[in-house]
């Protein structure tokens, strides 16, 4: 088995993938499960070119330099320069570099309304379904759906001003010794990114007497809203 071969068809095989992946996100069809794969393809396409490199550095050197006066070939700075172009226009964001990342998105998705990244009735609805959902799981006391709305890592700052996690929230619901009915109300919900919105509400414990009100965080990942920051507080007294 030749070395070069091999390393030549990996570099191929993983640029395929990587290729791939890179069009799906710059086209905004980039879920979780291909966002990681184009991580982990580009960190196998790096170790791939490396050893590529390493296999063909004398031609590469011969490329790069004029064998007779020992110059720079015009081959090296072409590619040079473009680099260097794109590496700032991204890295400063300049405007035609920013347009030009989110075209792609722009042919699938179209212009994005102006009162945020998504429609209000959409930002509405979900709030409302992950509200109704957690309520629900939280008065059934079903630990294994409200994990799903609340993972083990969400920090919650509570009206005593303690912080708990989710985690915690499902220890004290096993713990709890009566029945507790909890009802949300969604007050306002806004959209803060196409996977992020931020839902204030008032929510009443019949285990207390007076309501409170909240905010959570929610984050959309492989299609699935889970609540991962969320504060409560006792209303202001007017």
């Amino acid at each position: 088995m030749k070395s070069k071969n091999l390393v030549s068809l990996s570099v191929a095989a993983v640029f395929f993938v990587l290729a791939i992946t890179g069009l799906l996100i710059y086209f905004g069809q980039g879920s979780h499960v291909v966002e990681h794969t184009h991580a982990w393809f580009g960190v196998l396409f790096v170790a791939a070119a490396i050893f590529h490199i390493m296999n063909n550095w004398a031609s590469i050197v011969g490329y790069s330099k004029n064998r007779r006066t020992g110059g720079i070939q015009k081959e090296l700075v072409v590619p040079v320069v473009i680099v260097a172009i794109f590496a700032l226009g991204i890295g400063f964001d300049l405007p035609v570099f920013g347009k030009l990342a989110n075209f792609g998105k722009g042919l699938f998705k179209g212009e994005r309304p102006r009162g945020g990244p998504m429609e209000q009735t959409k930002v509405d609805s979900i709030a409302n379904a992950v509200e109704t959902a957690y309520a629900t799981a939280y008065t059934k006391g079903d630990t294994g759906a409200l994990a799903k709305l609340l993972p083990i890592k969400t920090s919650l700052l509570t009206e005593a001003g303690t912080i708990l996690s989710g985690s915690d929230i499902q220890k004290n619901i096993l713990k709890r010794t009566a029945p507790e009915v909890v009802k949300t109300k969604v007050d306002r919900a806004e959209s803060l990114d196409e996977r992020t919105i931020l839902v204030y509400g008032t929510s009443t414990n019949s285990t207390t007497t007076s309501p409170t009100v909240f905010s959570h965080l929610l984050k959309e990942q492989d299609k699935k809203w889970t609540i991962i920051a969320a504060q409560r507080a006792f209303p202001a007294v007017q």
